[in-house]
């Protein structure tokens, strides 16, 4: 790496953890402010009040900090060389300011992949985290065999085909347990459906009860056409839904070849991909913008520009998100969004060059 590449790295990513840093704070005293009931409430001290902020911050703000930082980073770290004369003094040099600017999408493409770690080890851990400490049930999904096991307190589900609407699943298998681990019941459907908030009904039903006490004796089999269970809200198949937005990405990708029909979660999916790649996104917006400070000699009237693309891009990508979910326009509307304002950088970039 030239000596011009190390000063242009250095300068980019002081920018860019001064930036994190400072964004973080602020977001967690906006947080802290805004929940402050919650965590009052919570009675667990200045501890627990520093551990739920922690958890809101790696699970809610976290995806979006770091591709927010890096476009403050490169936005600052270009615009001090256009405001120093630096840009002016490359071209006298013969380097084109582009040539010389290649190492900041360099460093953030390692950023990208270091927040596309971060998303599925951090944020998914804070995420469940912060679920359990608001009092939610914590399921456990798994793929084995193209087919979903998902065990949540003494039931245990073993799941072919779940439906999108999360009403119904087809080919189950249900395990109820003891106290003590033990099976007691199985309960083997063509088709499970939910018919009232806390019912539901089991079609083709094949139940064989077992004795914990008597391990070695054969299980008594009943069959039915139907079976209605009253199974308690964190205790039913349909929360298998919620869970599945929050598996690991490689996890949710299994699941979504396994469950084609699941729409919804193929929009998830696809929004999970694109995360990471908003970092050279918003590295792309923000060196035009950077450049532009050699004309304007100022970073307030580039900096105003970038907050403003900003927000046109993060209301495009939750509205699209939101518009489509659940649709076959699901999967596309991220990358639609994201190519988009990638083409628009693009052209602000060659036109800030020429």
């Amino acid at each position: 790496m030239s000596t011009l590449s190390r000063y242009v790295v250095s300068r980019f990513l002081r920018a860019f953890l001064g930036a994190l840093v400072t964004l973080a704070l602020a977001v967690m005293v906006v947080d802290m402010l805004l929940n402050l009931d919650e965590m009052l409430q919570g009675g667990a001290g200045v501890a627990g009040a520093a551990r739920y902020l922690g958890l809101r911050l790696a699970s809610v703000y976290l995806p979006y900090l770091i591709p927010v930082a890096t476009f403050a980073g490169a936005l600052f770290a270009v615009g001090v060389l256009a405001r120093n004369h630096e840009i002016i003094a490359m071209k006298a040099g013969g380097v084109a300011p582009i040539v010389a600017l290649i190492p900041i999408f360099s460093a953030s493409a390692v950023i990208a992949i270091g927040a596309l770690i971060a998303d599925e080890t951090f944020t998914v851990r804070a995420a469940s985290a912060l679920a359990s400490q608001a009092g939610a049930p914590a399921g456990q999904v798994e793929l084995r065999g193209g087919t979903i096991w998902y065990h949540t307190g003494r039931y245990i589900y073993n799941i072919r085909s779940p439906d999108p609407t999360g009403e119904s699943v087809r080919d189950i298998r249900v395990f109820e347990r003891d106290e003590d681990g033990r099976l007691v019941r199985l309960i083997q459907a063509a088709r499970a459906q939910r018919i009232a908030p806390r019912e539901w009904r089991f079609e083709g039903a094949t139940v064989r009860l077992f004795d914990p006490s008597k391990p070695e004796a054969a299980p008594t089999l009943e069959r039915s056409r139907e079976v209605t269970l009253r199974l308690e809200e964190d205790r039913s198949p349909r929360l298998l839904q919620a869970e599945i937005s929050a598996l690991p990405i490689w996890t949710l990708a299994r699941y979504v070849r396994a469950s084609p029909g699941d729409l919804r979660a193929r929009s998830v999916l696809h929004q999970r991909l694109t995360g990471p790649l908003l970092v050279l996104l918003f590295a792309l917006l923000a060196v035009p913008l950077g450049l532009r400070v050699e004309q304007t000699r100022s970073l307030a009237l580039p900096a105003l520009q970038g907050v403003m693309v900003l927000f046109s891009f993060l209301l495009a990508r939750e509205y699209g998100a939101s518009f489509t979910a659940g649709g076959a326009l699901g999967a596309f509307a991220p990358w639609a969004v994201l190519l988009a304002f990638a083409a628009f950088g693009g052209v602000q970039l060659a036109r800030a060059e020429s």
